[in-house]
């Protein structure tokens, strides 16, 4: 098992997109929790409109992390401008936080 991230950014006209399927979006998120840790829309300030999104996961493979995203309803729409996705590391002194300590 392996932690990933994955970070998007949206479409800068893309609201329509969002408001649109973010139903949808949500429910897939839970569907996937569990290999989804964490899951969240990224903004510039608190209180500014979502500009993309942050998710964790753990998996056991780049594939199986890449299904998982191409499936999400934001993908198959059309929000996401772009995809980044990176394996995920512990840093000295989290080790504690590490896949299978929790």
């Amino acid at each position: 098992m392996m932690r990933w991230a994955a970070f998007f950014t949206d479409r800068s006209d893309g609201a329509e997109i969002r408001a649109a399927h973010t139903a949808a979006h949500q429910a897939y998120l839970r569907k996937y929790k569990g290999q989804i840790v964490l899951a969240g829309a990224v903004r510039p300030d608190a209180e500014a409109n979502p500009v993309g999104g942050l998710w964790i996961f753990e998996a056991d493979s780049r594939a199986e992390v890449e299904k998982i995203i191409a499936e999400d309803p934001f993908q198959i729409h059309g929000l996401r401008a772009t995809t980044q996705l990176y394996a995920w590391g512990t840093a000295p002194g989290f080790e504690d936080m590490a896949i299978g300590t929790r």
